[in-house]
């Protein structure tokens, strides 16, 4: 099961650091434009307007997700931890766990006649 999780978790990792550094990328890949346009007097206002709205919607959906990938986590770690605990073998009420049933003793060739 550590496996799963190990992996669980190697996954949950790349989405999360993949997801910030798209969000830079698209940032950074807008500024450029985003700069130059606002070199122009009569549309500087606007553009920075522009600016702030894609800035906000990269980083809501990037956020989105971030959000969206630990929720799925959480759920696969309740699922592993629920088939972890169908797998484990029952406890008895002695406290000894997946004992076996009582084996009569000896052989039958050791029958008494």
């Amino acid at each position: 099961m550590e496996r799963w999780r190990g992996l669980k978790d190697l996954v949950q990792d790349a989405v999360d650091h993949g997801s910030r550094s798209v969000e830079r990328l698209q940032k950074h890949a807008a500024k450029l434009p985003f700069d130059l346009l606002e070199q122009i007097p009569p549309i500087q206002a606007p553009v920075r307007g522009i600016r702030l709205l894609h800035d906000t919607t990269v980083s809501g959906v990037h956020g989105a997700i971030r959000l969206v990938n630990r929720a799925v986590g959480g759920t696969v770690d309740v699922a592993l931890f629920l088939v972890e605990q169908r797998t484990r073998p029952a406890e008895a009420p002695d406290g000894s766990a997946g004992a076996a049933p009582d084996a009569p003793s000896g052989s039958p060739d050791d029958e008494v006649t």
